[in-house]
């Protein structure tokens, strides 16, 4: 059979990511300022963005944190009437789900949380004679 490698992108790809995670993280504000406060308070809006960007930063729980992200970026371009401000919002859907697709980066807390690992699949062996 053959081997699974779970890898983090790096090199150039992984600054990308990086970069990417980074922009996102700040979008994450203004994001926040669109949303409708009807859902929560202003202040508590304003300290998950903070928590979001923080934790997308940092590269912790980066796939989740990117995919609420996302989806506050889908309300907030639900909501939004200016043209510009629609162009600009679904950019950041594409990159949160960028970031949902191939993950963090090797520049991350998830890499050095969780690694770098080889699955080895092999076909079921029959069991060897025990001596009792």
């Amino acid at each position: 059979m053959s081997n699974y490698v779970c890898r983090y992108p790096d090199g150039a790809a992984g600054l990308a990511l990086s970069i990417l995670r980074i922009g996102d993280a700040a979008a994450a504000f203004g994001v926040v300022t669109m949303l409708p406060t009807d859902i929560a308070g202003p202040a508590m809006l304003h300290l998950a963005a903070g928590l979001a960007a923080l934790l997308l930063v940092a590269g912790l729980a980066t796939r989740s944190v990117a995919l609420l992200l996302g989806v506050a970026v889908a309300f907030a371009l639900v909501a939004a009437t200016d043209p510009l401000r629609q162009l600009l919002l679904a950019g950041h859907v594409g990159g949160c789900a960028a970031i949902m697709l191939v993950g963090p980066g090797a520049y991350s807390l998830d890499a050095r949380r969780h690694g770098r690992r080889v699955i080895h699949l092999q076909s079921n062996t029959p069991d060897r004679g025990t001596d009792d």
